[in-house]
């Protein structure tokens, strides 16, 4: 795929983030010539591929047994994601729900994300020329020289069995993770970038809030993350402009990591420089939206208050 095609994506990604950070009179404003933050996010893969799988047709109303480790912090902590696939493999054959879901969101950064700041395979850049020649790679350096370390060994292993990125999260989701299916939508969004057909696109929509309705069933907080960024479901047809702020919000308040060692609070961060070492994501907003901040706390309870007496369709008709 071309850069351009790939850097349309990324500027679809860019306004699901951008439209309700910058929401708000009380926010920064970010310097002439620059841009809001940004899932990092290579091209959109043809959404049938997506909706090719089946998907089981009931869904649990609770979330499915855990098993303790913390595999969020070991994927946000990982130097080396080969070896965190490695270890994590076996969990996953077993079972392990969340082991499967992190299994495909290592895979997806060293594929997907990895491909959006250092080209798409066959054509990957070198660190150093890709921070001299493309602008989204230097724009996103921190994360850029992140990934590239993290990744190192993924891209150069010769039999690596974990590069299926997709498959990897369709089966998570089939076996009951919320936040795969949330992970999902976001693609699903993303993919109707290339869909000029307007019946193809009223059946995607509608696709996409049916696998909305199974991940908000589980109640974990990463679906609501991915979900605030989809725009058929908390964007601005139709809902309040600042619904994914509620979202994303509400996410926090369930207990997805928000504090300073995630790449969301840095990337926020980054656009509003006053942020603290000891602050949260929580405390971003709480500043950003000054008196405002009740009425979004509010909102976001209100989210939470719904998904815990399972008044599903509530939150998504």
């Amino acid at each position: 795929m071309s850069r351009t095609a790939l850097l349309l994506v990324v500027i679809a990604a860019l306004v699901a983030v951008g439209w309700y950070w910058h929401q708000q009179p009380a926010r920064v404003e970010a310097k002439p010539g620059a841009r809001a933050p940004v899932h990092v996010t290579a091209p959109a893969e043809k959404p049938t591929a997506t909706r090719a799988r089946k998907r089981p047709v009931a869904v649990p109303e609770l979330p499915p047994q855990r098993k303790s480790p913390d595999y969020a912090a070991q994927y946000r902590h990982s130097d080396d994601l080969l070896s965190f696939l490695e270890a994590l493999a076996p969990a996953a054959a077993d079972g392990d729900i969340d082991a499967m879901y992190y299994l495909a969101v290592a895979s997806r950064r060293c594929t997907r994300e990895y491909a959006t700041l250092f080209g798409p395979p066959g054509k990957e850049k070198s660190l150093e020329l890709a921070l001299e020649t493309d602008y989204w790679t230097r724009y996103y350096e921190q994360t850029a020289r992140r990934i590239y370390a993290q990744c190192r060994r993924f891209k150069s292993a010769p039999d690596n069995s974990f590069t299926e990125w997709q498959n990897l999260l369709e089966a998570a989701g089939e076996a009951g993770s919320g936040s795969a299916k949330a992970l999902l939508v976001f693609e699903m969004q993303q993919g109707m970038i290339r869909i000029d057909d307007p019946a193809e696109r009223v059946d995607l929509k509608s696709e996409i809030r049916a696998l909305a309705k199974e991940a908000i069933r589980t109640r974990e907080p990463e679906a609501l993350y991915h979900l605030a960024y989809v725009e058929t479901i908390s964007g601005k047809t139709g809902t309040p402009a600042d619904m994914g702020s509620v979202w994303m919000l509400a996410a926090c308040q369930r207990g997805m990591a928000c504090g300073r060692d995630t790449e969301l609070f840095q990337f926020f961060c980054r656009w509003y420089p006053a942020c603290q070492p000891t602050e949260t994501m929580v405390d971003l907003f709480r500043r950003r939206e000054g008196a405002g901040f009740e009425e979004l706390q509010r909102r976001a309870n209100e989210l939470n208050e719904r998904l815990d007496a399972g008044r599903f369709d509530e939150i998504i008709p």
